[in-house]
């Protein structure tokens, strides 16, 4: 089987549990649309799709999925921001409850600003922009563990980078207005592929404590 008929193969499943849902939730969700109460910043990487490792249903978070899962400060003069439009659209309009940046282990995007930071490659390519948003941890971590392996060096990078994602989550207006007012609750996550374990980040000491 091709991994194009897997996938055919695979939608013939859903479509199965799809028309014979008793419960009713699908068309609960296609007559009434979607309010999920968690709104997750996750990266592309296949391994880590927040549903399957979290076992959420359908309706249950609102995903916005990007390279490293980084979140840039706000700027309202960006023509083009699938992440700040998202993000929006989460916040303002189906009033989330919880924002949840998740990190992971080995993470492919920050191994390439690693390694272009290592090898003295200074590209001007979208990768290269979008990941130099967690341009200055990168520089501190290369700095206190450059004997490090390139696997280690990207594991710490993204834990340190959740920092930065979440401190520029509060540069939003409208999203720090509703922090503030106690509307909105901004976590850290960061998933640990070798082991299986998920840990939360202290925003206060800066952390990480085991949840799973």
């Amino acid at each position: 089987m091709s991994d194009i008929d897997a996938l055919v193969s695979g939608f013939g499943d859903f479509k199965q549990e799809y028309t014979e849902d008793r419960t009713g939730k699908y068309r609960e969700l296609i007559d009434e649309g979607a309010r999920p109460k968690i709104m997750m910043v996750a990266c592309c990487d296949s391994r880590v799709d927040p549903a399957i490792i979290t076992n959420s249903k359908a309706g249950d978070i609102f995903v916005v999925r990007n390279v490293a899962n980084l979140v840039p400060r706000y700027d309202a003069d960006i023509a083009h921001s699938e992440t700040q439009a998202a993000l929006e659209y989460g916040v303002c309009f189906l009033d989330v409850d919880h924002l949840i940046v998740m990190g992971h282990s080995r993470c492919g995007g920050i191994r390439s600003l690693l390694t272009r930071m290592i090898d003295g490659y200074d590209a001007d390519h979208p990768l290269a922009h979008w990941t130099g948003i967690a341009q200055g941890v990168a520089e501190q971590v290369v700095a206190e563990l450059g004997s490090a392996d390139l696997d280690e060096l990207s594991c710490e990078c993204s834990r340190r980078a959740l920092s930065v994602s979440l401190q520029n989550l509060m540069s939003y207006p409208w999203l720090r207005d509703k922090v503030e007012a106690g509307e909105l609750d901004l976590r850290g996550w960061y998933f640990n592929l070798a082991l299986g374990e998920l840990d939360e980040l202290n925003q206060e000491t800066g952390q990480f404590q085991a949840l799973c």
